[in-house]
């Protein structure tokens, strides 16, 4: 790839919305420090589900309709 291609590449990421700085710092990680992330992220988002069920169970809405 030449400079110019990679200027262009850079650029063509950058308008489609990807975080090239957080990419740049992921990549940065080790293998196991991006699996303990992914763990924690994880784990996160079990709790944000089930927190959510237990107000969905809470919800004088019943009906999966109204929802």
């Amino acid at each position: 790839m030449t400079p110019q291609e990679k200027t262009q590449a850079l650029k063509a990421a950058r308008i489609a919305g990807i975080d090239l700085q957080m990419l740049e710092a992921n990549l940065a990680l080790t293998p196991e420090e991006r699996a303990l992330q992914h763990e924690s992220a994880l784990e996160l988002a079990m709790a944000l589900r089930k927190a959510g069920a237990a107000l969905d169970a809470k919800s004088p809405l019943t009906d999966s309709a109204a929802r």
